[in-house]
């Protein structure tokens, strides 16, 4: 289970620290040195869900980030375990992506949890291209 949150409530550094890194690390499949492309994600893959995730967050934005406007994208943050799902099927994206969007789609239930999210999906980015993924 992902840990958006530490005991006091605040969002968890280690979020976009070494959660991310683990996940990146997950993507990016190394072997001898060098990426494995065969069980490594696409970069086109990654940017697409990462560009699906910030245009809900711009869509919510647009309306000041009310609590209305959030259980309005609400479905939509849902339906992302159902696009990734289709994206397994057709083998352009991996087993452990997919569990990993899955698993944190199943835990946004509020605007802080959508913030936290964002959050560790940007910081998952950055570690993927850090880790040699390239465009």
């Amino acid at each position: 289970m992902i840990r958006y949150y530490t005991d006091k409530g605040t969002i968890d550094p280690e979020l976009v620290d070494g959660q991310a890194l683990k996940v990146a690390r997950q993507l990016v499949v190394r072997y001898n040195d060098r990426i494995d492309q065969r069980n490594s994600i696409k970069s086109s893959q990654l940017r697409k869900f990462y560009g699906d995730v910030k245009s809900l967050e711009l869509t919510w934005s647009n309306q000041q980030k009310s609590d209305a406007a959030f259980l309005g994208i609400l479905p939509q943050i849902k339906m992302l375990k159902a696009k990734v799902a289709y994206a397994k099927g057709r083998g352009v994206v991996t087993h452990y992506f997919a569990q990993w969007i899955g698993d944190n789609v199943d835990q946004i239930s509020k605007p802080d949890d959508f913030k936290a999210f964002l959050l560790h999906f940007e910081a998952v980015v950055g570690f993927c291209y850090g880790e040699g993924l390239k465009d």
